[in-house]
């Protein structure tokens, strides 16, 4: 049976994880962890009852603490899309309990929330024993996701545009995830001036898929350019299968859930 931990601060927490590494279990809400990560570890350590819940709002942006729980997502921030993708993590007893945090490292093709940070270039910050350390959630998930310290909080600046987020399921309420997608676009004189575009259910890890936001960036957002952007996220991304879909099916359901996103956003 795994060893309990509950640190009284950060700086305790930080010292469990540099002296047990990959045994330790983090865990939070548990509403993951419980299922694919505690059966496996030495040691498990509790971290609901840290000051991690805080969600600070200013004119440039918003910054959740990694214990902000779905269910204040849902209630509490000004940014639809994020609780949009919220609202559509199980029932309401399973958003009391995940958290921002969690959902960041949840199994693909969960972590629908940690979909919608990557289309607004969220970063994360770290706490370990070396201090805190700040970086892109994209650039942590292309480096393999694996964190050095305890995931404390997460930063995103306003919507550099519109931003819309989709998510396909087998059913409409309370359903696995397929895929999901969060795309925002700002333009320029009538062409896209930037373009942000996230992928869940595409690959081991969240993704923001290069390929389609160069495919929109300088162009006027029409049938042609949303196709093309279309046909680059299916191409790059990387679905597997299980039980819930194909990688042939996500593959297909990746392309027209973006077209779907920028259609809406062209108007």
């Amino acid at each position: 049976m795994a060893e309990y931990l509950q640190p009284e601060s950060l700086e305790e927490a930080a010292g469990m994880i540099a002296a047990h590494g990959s045994s330790l279990a983090i865990v939070a809400g548990g509403t993951s962890a419980m299922r694919f990560v505690v059966p496996y570890a030495e040691h498990v350590m509790g971290v609901r009852g840290l000051d991690m819940t805080a969600i600070e709002r200013s004119s440039g942006g918003l910054s959740l603490g990694s214990g902000v729980t779905m269910s204040q997502i849902r209630e509490s921030l000004p940014i639809p899309a994020l609780q949009e993708a919220a609202r559509g993590i199980g029932g309401p007893a399973l958003q009391n309990m995940a958290t921002v945090g969690g959902n960041i490292f949840a199994h693909q093709p969960y972590g629908d929330v940690a979909v919608v940070l990557l289309a607004l270039d969220a970063t994360v910050t770290f706490s370990s024993v070396n201090g805190e350390q700040t970086q892109k959630l994209a650039e942590f998930y292309e480096a393999g996701g694996e964190p050095e310290g305890l995931l404390t909080r997460i930063d995103c600046a306003a919507p550099g545009g519109e931003l819309v987020y989709l998510k396909c399921g087998r059913r409409r309420f309370n359903s696995p995830t397929v895929v999901s997608v969060a795309a925002c676009v700002g333009f320029d004189n009538g062409h896209v001036g930037n373009a942000c575009i996230a992928l869940g259910g595409a690959s081991k890890h969240p993704m923001r898929c290069a390929a389609a936001e160069q495919a929109l960036v300088g162009k006027a957002l029409d049938e042609a350019s949303i196709g093309a952007a279309a046909d680059a996220a299916a191409a790059a991304c990387s679905p597997g299968t299980d039980s819930v879909a194909t990688e042939w099916y996500r593959r297909r359901m990746v392309a027209t859930y973006l077209g779907r996103e920028l259609t809406q956003i062209a108007g």
